[in-house]
């Protein structure tokens, strides 16, 4: 467990807060580099997120023993256009020449779910490769309820030599015919993040 000393200092007074977008890169940072031994030399290069179900650079890391990835509107009821949300997170993770990295060999997603059925897919693209976690919310029958799914069908989607440039695109769909009142939300995601030598 870690623990922070706060000194605060009369000068830092003067120093203005970080916004929500550099306090979401920094977490992301946070996030996904405590992870790296130190002979990876990790260095995250930039982190942006854009879409229907995240508002530009919002989405945010959140630092726990995977990276999270929570959301600020994943939200689908019946009005939602296209009946689907989306949100694509793109980071550039540059590491030493003799390491590689891996991203989604895991992934556990949470959210809330009254009376729908939904999908939900996030698709891990690395260079040329690719990883998918991909379900279904069977939730037409419940009401005000939680859920969870954990998907680990693949050995997700692995850097080059010297990383590079990552996209996740994840979507949740309610699917036609379900309630009125339907509402399904995704409201946050594990990912498993590792480092290996080349």
């Amino acid at each position: 467990m870690l623990s922070i000393l706060f000194i605060p200092l009369i000068a830092s007074l003067a120093t203005a807060f970080p916004t929500p977008e550099e306090q979401a890169l920094e977490n992301i940072a946070k996030a996904i580099l405590s992870r790296a031994p130190i002979e990876a030399n990790p260095v995250l290069k930039s982190v942006t997120s854009s879409g229907t179900g995240c508002a530009s650079n919002s989405a945010a890391f959140i630092i726990e023993e995977s990276a999270t990835l929570a959301f600020d509107s994943m939200v689908v009821n019946r009005n939602t256009v296209g009946l689907q949300k989306k949100c694509l997170i793109v980071l550039d993770l540059e590491v030493d020449p003799s390491w590689k990295y891996t991203i989604n060999k895991a992934s556990d997603l949470r959210g809330y779910v009254d009376q729908a059925d939904a999908t939900f897919s996030a698709v891990y693209q690395v260079g040329s490769s690719s990883s998918a976690a991909v379900g279904n919310i069977n939730g037409a029958n419940s009401s005000q309820e939680n859920w969870s799914i954990h998907s680990s069908k693949d050995a997700g989607a692995t850097s080059g030599c010297g990383g590079g440039l990552t996209t996740i695109d994840v979507t949740l769909r309610l699917l036609p015919g379900t309630f009125p009142e339907s509402i399904i939300t995704l409201d946050s995601m594990d990912i498993a993040f590792e480092y290996s030598r080349c």
